[in-house]
């Protein structure tokens, strides 16, 4: 009786000892589990933030990129009217040339004709001394004005 007392009191100590090792491996058991959760939740967080940062990265590149087209555009845009202003300024420059040569020639021909003017009433003067320095003017039916206006 004293060897299966034995057995039974071996056996109880070795339930005991296996739940206490159950325990022990249970407690171990949840600790990882824990540990793991905690581990997943710090890459989690860690994988979100990184992703936030590249978002935000990608996002101020899109907003740079946009910002850069339009830049882009409106340089081109400036250039072109700037080309256009310079096309117009040369235009009105040759239109400004051209009034001027104009100008020039109607003050030259203004000036000849006032030459002509005044030759032709000297030219009329010494006709008129002419006619009325030959003698017997007086009694011609032709005068000097007379000629002069045909």
């Amino acid at each position: 009786k004293a060897v299966a007392e034995a057995r039974v009191e071996e056996k109880e100590t070795a339930k005991q000892q296996l739940e206490k090792l159950r325990l022990v491996k249970e407690k171990e058991r949840e600790d990882a589990i824990t540990k793991l959760k905690e581990e997943q939740r710090t890459a989690l967080a860690e994988l979100e933030s990184r992703l936030k940062v590249e978002k935000d990265r990608e996002v101020s590149a899109a907003i740079a990129k946009t910002e850069q087209e339009a830049l882009d555009r409106l340089t081109k845009v400036k250039i072109d009217h700037d080309n256009e202003i310079s096309k117009y300024k040369a235009a009105v420059a040759k239109e400004q040339e051209q009034t001027e040569e104009v100008k020039l020639k109607l003050e030259q021909e203004t000036h000849n004709r006032v030459l002509a003017e005044d030759r032709l009433k000297d030219v009329k003067e010494e006709f008129r001394y002419f006619i009325n320095s030959l003698p017997g003017y007086e009694n011609s039916c032709y005068n000097a004005e007379y000629m002069i206006a045909r």
